[in-house]
């Protein structure tokens, strides 16, 4: 009887790993990760060469977003967070 739970458990766990390994976010998902991660990494690279451009873009992003372009607002997350020196989280 427990070795039979065992095995559900186990066929359950390696389903469940599965389908979160298929999940793809969605384009306004990335931008609020992408949003964060900016402003997070701004704290350690706030000195890099290209911050104001890059403070620039991340408010043009964000703005993109929110107007119902997130694609276009995650090239230019992404873009600003070049800027600061960084790489950008990827997605699935």
């Amino acid at each position: 009887m427990h070795i039979r739970t065992l095995l559900a458990t186990a066929a359950a766990s390696a389903l469940l790993a599965s389908t979160a390994l298929g999940a793809t976010t969605t384009p306004a998902q990335q931008c609020a990760a992408l949003e964060k991660q900016f402003d997070q990494e701004l704290v350690t690279h706030g000195a890099a060469a290209k911050v104001t451009q890059a403070r620039a873009m991340r408010a043009d992003g964000e703005k993109l977003c929110r107007s119902g372009k997130p694609k276009t607002g995650v090239k230019k997350l992404n873009d600003a967070l070049d800027d600061l020196g960084v790489k950008p989280q990827s997605f699935p």
